[in-house]
């Protein structure tokens, strides 16, 4: 039988526990850090020879692999699975059960008997990128940001320079579970379009603007922003339509009062559930999102950015790319 090691976890944690006493698993643990902070010699000759084979330190256990007794059920059956231990620490800091299990919906789709062997390479990774975007978006969120008299959210107080992308091809996980369907752009992006376009700080406005993801982003690289969309997902945007943004103005909006105009209109399947003129496919798809950015490029000084962010339209076997 092979000894339990840091690269099994799981297996090392119980193991320990098995080699002291207690009623359950927290009163075990007490016991285990108690004998861990004191002398070696103290501690039972079962323990000794189990961290001894594992080659671990008292450190490494009292401040890392301890920490498993308080994992969530899902973050322990992560780690049993094989994902690394760094890993499933991050997944279990994650607010809620619902932002858990889209962090770890790349090992939640391996079938049962690929689960029992070695995990794909890139997959740890992957499941490392999605924690961190949701606990960045669980951060980003916190107590709800208000607008000034105007409309427009200001720039947060301590700022940090946003982080461009190398190349004109950037790759980012997409969104997975309930999020997927609200096609929110990736925080990665986001950041990378401010470093491409208004890196020093300005004004911004988003006119598809959801849940305020990029007003969020915005704010907290000294950007001030204004956010507007036909179904507002945050109290800070407002209720504002791309298409007549200057002719019915919302508070806030006037000709060339932005450094950057962002467009990320809902993907052609989306906006075809609901267009009144979906029956034109997508010939009526690049109209309405022309008359988004045509309806809003006022907006932009002398000099400044309107972005739209969109993708490649498959239908009926074809592809149109005029719409990216």
């Amino acid at each position: 039988m092979t000894a339990p090691t840091p690269r099994r976890p799981l297996a090392l944690y119980l193991s320990l526990l098995d080699a002291v006493p207690g009623a359950d698993e927290p009163a075990r643990v007490r016991s285990l850090r108690r004998l861990l902070v004191g002398p070696r010699e103290a501690w039972p000759a079962a323990l000794r020879e189990r961290i001894d084979a594992a080659g671990v330190s008292a450190g490494y256990l009292t401040r890392g692999l301890l920490s498993i007794h308080r994992f969530t059920p899902e973050a322990r059956a992560a780690l049993e699975a094989g994902l690394p231990f760094a890993v499933a620490r991050r997944v279990n800091g994650l607010p809620s059960a619902a932002a858990r299990r889209r962090a770890l919906a790349p090992l939640a789709a391996l079938d049962g008997e690929a689960r029992g062997r070695m995990l794909p390479r890139g997959l740890a990774a992957r499941v490392d990128r999605l924690s961190r975007a949701e606990a960045a978006g669980a951060e980003s969120v916190g107590p709800a940001p208000t607008v000034d008299a105007s409309g427009w959210l200001p720039a947060a107080e301590t700022v940090t320079p946003p982080r461009a992308m190398r190349g004109d091809v950037w790759a980012f996980e997409p969104a997975v579970g309930p999020r997927a369907r609200e096609e929110p752009l990736a925080e990665r992006v986001v950041e990378a379009l401010l470093a491409r376009t208004i890196p020093s700080g300005g004004e911004l406005v988003d006119v598809t603007a959801g849940r305020g993801t990029i007003g969020l982003v915005a704010r907290r690289h000294g950007v001030r922003s204004w956010s507007g969309d036909l179904f507002p997902g945050a109290p800070f945007v407002q209720r504002a339509d791309a298409r007549t943004l200057l002719v019915d103005r919302p508070p806030g909006i006037a000709p060339a009062c932005a450094d950057l105009l962002v467009v990320h209109p809902p993907t052609f399947p989306t906006w075809a559930r609901g267009a009144p003129d979906a029956d034109g496919g997508v010939e009526a798809y690049q109209d309405a999102l022309g008359a988004m950015l045509a309806g809003s490029l006022g907006v932009v000084r002398p000099g400044g950015f309107a972005v739209m962010v969109s993708r490649p339209v498959r239908e009926r076997g074809a592809v149109s790319v005029a719409v990216s």
